[in-house]
């Protein structure tokens, strides 16, 4: 049973215009000590290193505990010196990068396990913008569907959703989406919490929008709660 939370934002992240949206699910976390946060620089494609210093850095001026691993691969996706920390922390950071290459470097491996692992206990699992597409049931590519890392099997992420909703209909994004999964866009500047109590939290400066189907789509602003039931 979830017990952790889900986290997405929309790809403007790790600058001061969304400080605000991490602290409201970095306090989910807070117990006697500030957070311990590990950045997983994964998605990137290029600059891994550069990438995670800049994100550690970024927590670390919000009261946690920041480190990064350096899982860039699937080989150092399976390397116990790296991925162990993850069971470890209060919170797991994926950056922006490639959302397909994300998935083949972690399919299989430890991270990915550890990755659910962490939904199982009360900590956090954050993407953003191509990592945050990647952890839904499924994945927007290159005009289709494919399997996501399924953290949430039962939802699809589209990041950047504020761009992708002037270029592309609901009846072609819908077309062939799985039955039972739900359609959620992240505008760029919205971060999307999602609690173990299957309620959605909108934090941040955008809005998120649920495609109950191809003519009821749902907008919820910042400081929105809702629920698909």
């Amino acid at each position: 049973m979830q017990k952790g939370y889900l986290v997405l934002n929309g790809g403007q992240a790790f600058v001061s215009e969304s400080k605000e949206a991490d602290r409201a699910w970095l306090k989910l976390l807070r117990g006697r000590h500030n957070p311990r946060v590990v950045v997983v620089p994964v998605a990137a494609m290029e600059k891994h290193q550069r990438i995670a210093d800049e994100v550690t850095r970024y927590f670390s001026h919000l009261n946690t505990y920041a480190q990064s691993a350096q899982i860039t691969n699937w080989h150092m996706a399976n390397t116990e010196t790296e991925y162990a920390v993850l069971d470890k922390v209060e919170a797991i950071v994926l950056t922006d990068g490639s959302p397909v290459d994300m998935i083949e470097r972690l399919r299989g491996t430890h991270t990915e396990a550890a990755l659910h692992r962490a939904l199982l206990r009360k900590a956090a699992v954050m993407g953003t913008g191509a990592s945050a597409m990647a952890l839904g049931g499924v994945l927007w590519f290159a005009h289709d569907w494919m399997p996501g890392l399924a953290l949430a099997p039962h939802l699809a992420f589209l990041a950047h959703h504020n761009l992708f909703r002037m270029r592309l209909t609901p009846e072609h994004l819908l077309a062939g989406l799985p039955e039972g999964v739900t359609l959620i866009g992240i505008d760029q500047t919205a971060t999307l919490i999602c609690h173990p109590d299957d309620t959605y939290q909108v934090v941040g400066q955008g809005s998120v929008c649920v495609y109950r189907s191809a003519t009821q789509l749902d907008d919820y602003p910042a400081g929105s709660t809702f629920a698909l039931g």
